[in-house]
């Protein structure tokens, strides 16, 4: 490499940092498109805040970001991200290409079901903590395409008419099955819930889900859940009985 084209680099370099370090954090919502929204946002692009953000179908709360430098060069936006909301924080480093994808490494999440999920939260009413340790997940279309880690649903409660605490379920990606298409989670329950279960769920690329699994009471399942247990399928040898929920976001 040559004295110029050193010199030409150190140049481009510069320049870039001297962007980055005084344009508006604004404008990196610009270069991502529908893909991450935001709502009030303040700062520079290299360190900059923004509330109320949501990537997708994931409401995100108040972030806080510190951009790298030279993936930009190659077309990347790439940042240390922290995630704030009431009752919850998340962290992780994000790439963002400007095709769109959202990739996410080293997630260390804990969440409401609520607040990920919208006011709302999960149909019927159902409350809980999300508790999230990835390696990587991937968004194409806003829709997990990739996955390897765990979420832990603890202290579920539900539903809104006669709730109780289930206690905690886990959900580990990917499990076998996981294609290009459709990936794969296996679902089981954790040690104390007052429900076995154990099964999939499967997220396909057209934006279809579908949760397939087999559900058995224990004694301390409370009285309501046991009792709407006995109207599923017909029990295995084991007692248990199947559960299927599908649809489409």
């Amino acid at each position: 490499m040559t004295f110029r084209t050193k010199l030409i680099i150190t140049g481009i370099s510069c320049y870039l940092m001297f962007l980055i370090a005084t344009v508006p954090a604004s404008l990196l919502f610009k270069f991502t498109g529908s893909h991450l929204q935001a709502g009030a946002v303040n700062g520079t692009l290299w360190h900059g805040k923004a509330t109320t953000m949501q990537a997708g179908i994931l409401n995100l709360g108040d972030a806080e970001w510190s951009l790298h430098l030279w993936p930009l060069f190659i077309g990347h936006v790439v940042a240390d991200v922290k995630l704030v909301q009431p009752k919850g924080f998340a962290q992780s480093k994000v790439n963002v290409s400007f095709g769109g994808r959202i990739k996410l490494n080293n997630i260390s999440a804990s969440l409401p079901f609520e607040s990920i999920l919208g006011k709302g939260g999960l149909p019927g009413g159902w409350t809980g903590m999300a508790q999230i340790k990835m390696e990587e997940l991937l968004f194409k279309n806003n829709w997990p395409s990739v996955a390897k880690g765990t979420i832990d649903a603890i202290d579920v409660i539900g539903p809104a008419s006669t709730p109780s605490n289930l206690g905690n379920f886990r959900i580990t990606f990917p499990a076998a099955g996981s294609t290009s298409s459709s990936l794969v989670g296996e679902l089981q329950d954790l040690d104390g819930a007052a429900l076995a279960v154990n099964g999939k769920l499967i997220l396909n690329a057209d934006r279809s889900y579908q949760m397939d699994v087999m559900v058995a009471a224990r004694p301390n399942t409370p009285d309501s859940i046991a009792q709407g247990i006995q109207y599923l399928g017909e029990p295995d040898a084991q007692g248990r009985r199947p559960f299927t929920v599908a649809g489409s976001m």
